[in-house]
């Protein structure tokens, strides 16, 4: 069986803190063990990142994206088959629009 990098970008870390200190304001004790287990399902990914469903962006971005679904937030990756390597793009809570999906336009009042 293959074992995946996981490599976590930049722009998935900016959301980890992002959501870890929307979190800690309103709870500090959850935020902790929020961000411990969140690192534990990003270390599930190198094994079998293929289980995943597709991430809506796939459809905007072009590309094969995948998430996993954390709580109320969903980490959203990329899985390098060729390099061994999984790049975990996103964390974001999952009331968002998907990265990439276009606004709908507002009706006239």
């Amino acid at each position: 069986m293959t074992t995946y990098a996981v490599i976590v970008t930049p722009e998935a870390q900016a959301g980890i803190r992002e959501s870890f200190l929307y979190i800690h304001a309103r709870a500090p004790l959850n935020a902790e063990l929020w961000l411990k287990r969140l690192y534990a399902q990003i270390d599930t990914l190198s094994r079998s990142p293929e289980r995943c469903a597709f991430a809506p962006e796939r459809v905007w971005l072009d590309e094969d994206l995948r998430h996993l679904i954390f709580k109320s937030h969903r980490i959203v990756f990329h899985v390098d088959k060729e390099n061994e390597k999984v790049y975990v793009l996103h964390v974001r809570h999952a009331s968002r629009r998907a990265v990439g999906e276009p606004e709908l336009p507002h009706e006239p009042q």
